[in-house]
């Protein structure tokens, strides 16, 4: 979805980014995510954060109120690496894509009831907050999530990760039998929001074929996580921890990605708090 069809925008996380509010009436259907990232102009972050809690939460607050969404939000990269593509991640989570078209329809009759004149001056407006071309979509699929306690997510933790195309099956056995069961215990002890998988829903120039996240209250609860894999990985036998290792070099290429998003606005569906 290009910008100039969103007018000031439609995003989710990263982000996303995303932390999704998974409520138990959607739990057989799909979500998916849309994210969209940007890079403000120097000096211009906290405007931007404005501009779109304002312009697209015009499109977005309904739709979350009316269970056509299940959540929205924007954060921001709390890792650099220096002259990054994007400062800000706005996402939106929707079930199944009749989900996106609720979005669209509500899209095309506000576009229509906005005379020319002001539609030239959002265009204005953007550009000023802006930087030019930095402007890009990411859809994904949810094809694994946790039992969120649907509350706002202060952080969220993604870790890009490459499968090799001949043993996809084999990438998501290995996260469901490893890293699902150790989330599932932290969500239950309290110490992480959610957590969940994702998968490209519409396939771009991504050099990632899964994205793992997980959301929090603070930085703090990266110890607890931590702590809880090397405490699973401690308990095995080196036979076990070897045939783990053979699993996991089948499964995925060498090397992942991390980064952790700072939430600075987020609403969702079923009472979630608002900010």
């Amino acid at each position: 979805m290009s910008r100039s069809l969103m007018a000031l925008g439609l995003t989710i996380l990263l982000v996303s980014v995303g932390a999704v509010a998974f409520a138990d009436s959607h739990e057989e259907a799909t979500v998916y995510v849309w994210i969209n990232a940007m890079k403000a102009k120097p000096g211009q972050g906290d405007a931007l954060i404005a501009n779109l809690i304002e312009n697209d939460g015009k499109q977005f607050d309904p739709l979350v109120e009316s269970g056509k969404a299940l959540e929205w939000g924007i954060a921001m990269p709390v890792v650099h690496d220096g002259d990054d593509p994007v400062s800000h991640y706005e996402w939106v989570s929707f079930v199944g894509w009749e989900g996106v078209d609720k979005f669209m329809e509500s899209f095309m009759a506000m576009r229509q009831a906005t005379s020319p004149e002001d539609l030239k001056a959002m265009g204005e407006q953007w550009s000023a907050l802006v930087e030019p071309g930095s402007h890009a979509d990411v859809i994904n699929r949810s094809v694994h999530i946790g039992k969120s306690d649907l509350s706002r997510p202060g952080y969220i933790h993604l870790g890009y990760w490459t499968a090799h195309a001949d043993n996809m099956d084999g990438a998501m056995k290995l996260y469901k039998e490893y890293a699902a069961p150790v989330y599932d215990k932290l969500l239950a002890d309290g110490a992480i929001q959610n957590y969940g998988l994702h998968m490209p829903a519409v396939h771009r120039s991504h050099g990632w074929t899964h994205m793992s996240w997980y959301s929090t209250q603070n930085l703090a609860a990266r110890d607890a996580v931590t702590s809880a894999f090397d405490a699973k990985d401690a308990a095995m036998s080196e036979d076990e921890m070897k045939a783990l290792m053979d699993k996991a070099n089948k499964a995925y290429k060498p090397g992942h990605i991390d980064q952790i998003l700072l939430v600075v606005h987020h609403k969702m569906a079923s009472g979630g708090a608002e900010e």
